[in-house]
């Protein structure tokens, strides 16, 4: 009996303990209960303890990744349409840039943002329509109308470019500093069947086109710097460019719209008037302080000579329409030249209305003292002594391009009236042969002269190159 009392409390312990332990694992099987409930429901095997973390497999993957969404409904036809395109998108993609796709997924706007502000900075309205739908216009409108650098309109439809504009909700291009007015031609114009007679025009000046639109153009462009404009402008509107600094004009002007031009671009240094014209006044131009690159057609700058001449800081004077009338060409040319030889720099002429070179000392070349280039396209030199045309000392270089009757002996004359020449530019000159690399060779050897000569020949057709070589390497060795 004793030793039954003195067992008892220790057999009741146990007893405890295992209660308590069955309890204990009473909770545990009653758990594992549940879960293989959830399994049977679930109809598949689960790991250790997938009650209490998360599948491997849901690890690697977010939340939000593609294969977690259902495909598109069938009544959201705006996603199938979408589902559609990007797989037609994907099977041109081999697995591998797939898979990069698949993988990166959510960089894919930053990536395509990035890429469209390098190769889509330019907004081009004579490609847009082809290459894009509307929406999809509308999508690279909104998203890059802080990016576009350059603007290219259609000067002939500039109302509908400025629609779609409006409609995908573009108000300002205030990053733009360059803009293009361009015309439609004859071949796009017949292939344009929706293009409004009120809008037809021609293709050197797009004549009779709508000039209102045009005021919409500084409001939306605040910041542009250049001007280029292929269409007749009748209106003031270029003058509300705070900033423009650069003006080519292809079609023609009219007075009123160019005196508002002079008047108030203060900050133009660059003007080009690239159709003929003599009826147009430059009175104003003195006020364009800043400017210093002008281009006016000859006939125009005969009548307004007098006005541009005062232009003291002007470096860059081109006179264009020069075949029309040659002997007006020489009386304007005599006339800068007598007034302000020292100050040219570059001369660059189409000689195709000279017939002899006699021009060249006729209007007084070899009074410019400090000329950097020449440019003769065209010239013909009729086997005149170059010594007694005046040719002018030039400092730099010497562009002779299409000169069909030049020969070596008038080349080397050039040169050596030039000794500080650096670079011999002979282009479609096709009396020339290796001879004249030969005489040059001979002419800089004899001088000392410690600075080289760079001669880029260019469709001469008796030069040989191996043949230069070979001589120039056996002069060499002789001396």
């Amino acid at each position: 009996m004793l030793n039954h009392s003195l067992k008892w409390p220790k057999n009741r312990e146990k007893q405890k303990r295992k209660v308590k332990f069955q309890m204990v694992g009473d909770s545990v099987d009653n758990k594992g209960n549940h879960q293989e409930a959830y399994r049977s429901q679930s109809h598949g095997p689960n790991q250790i303890g997938d009650g209490l973390v998360p599948k491997m497999s849901s690890l690697s993957k977010p939340l939000d990744h593609p294969s977690h969404k259902a495909p598109p409904l069938k009544g959201d036809e705006k996603e199938i349409e979408d589902y559609r395109q990007l797989h037609k998108v994907f099977q041109k993609l081999d697995m591998a840039d797939q898979i990069v796709l698949y993988r990166a997924y959510h960089l894919l706007p930053a990536a395509c943002m990035a890429l469209w502000r390098t190769t889509r900075k330019r907004l081009d309205f004579r490609t847009l329509y082809k290459e894009l739908g509307v929406e999809d216009q509308n999508h690279l409108l909104i998203n890059m109308m802080v990016h576009f650098k350059y603007v290219y309109f259609v000067a002939d439809k500039l109302q509908e470019n400025l629609n779609t504009l409006e409609r995908a909700g573009v108000k300002s291009l205030n990053s733009v500093q360059r803009c293009e007015l361009l015309v439609m031609d004859e071949k796009s114009r017949l292939e344009d069947k929706t293009l409004d007679h009120s809008a037809v025009g021609d293709s050197s000046g797009a004549k009779g086109m709508a000039q209102w639109p045009l005021h919409a153009l500084p409001k939306l462009m605040r910041n542009v710097r250049r001007l280029k404009a292929h269409c007749e402008i009748q209106v003031h509107f270029v003058e509300h460019f705070q900033h423009l600094e650069l003006l080519v004009l292809y079609g023609s002007i009219s007075q009123t719209a160019l005196t508002g031009i002079l008047e108030r671009c203060e900050r133009l240094t660059r003007l080009f008037l690239k159709f003929d014209c003599d009826t147009l006044s430059l009175k104003s131009i003195d006020k364009c302080r800043k400017l210093r690159d002008l281009s006016l057609p000859t006939r125009l700058f005969a009548r307004q000579k007098g006005l541009v001449m005062k232009l003291t800081d002007l470096r860059l004077l081109e006179l264009t329409h020069c075949q029309s009338d040659s002997q007006l060409t020489l009386e304007c040319l005599e006339c800068v030249l007598g007034q302000r030889p020292e100050s040219v720099d570059l001369i660059q002429m189409e000689c195709k209305g000279f017939e002899d070179p006699k021009w060249i000392k006729q209007v007084g070349l070899d009074r410019c003292s400090k000329i950097r280039g020449l440019v003769l396209a065209n010239c013909h030199f009729c086997d005149r002594e170059i010594c007694q045309l005046s040719f002018p000392k030039v400092q730099k270089y010497i562009a002779l391009s299409s000169c069909h009757d030049i020969k070596e002996y008038q080349v080397l004359d050039m040169v050596r009236q030039c000794p500080g020449l650096n670079e011999l530019y002979l282009i479609d000159c096709p009396r020339l042969s290796w001879k004249v690399l030969q005489g040059i060779y001979r002419i800089r050897k004899s001088e000392n002269l410690s600075y080289p000569i760079t001669v880029v020949l260019g469709q001469c057709t008796l030069v040989q190159m191996p043949k230069i070589l070979a001589e120039i390497r056996k002069k060499e060795l002789q001396t």
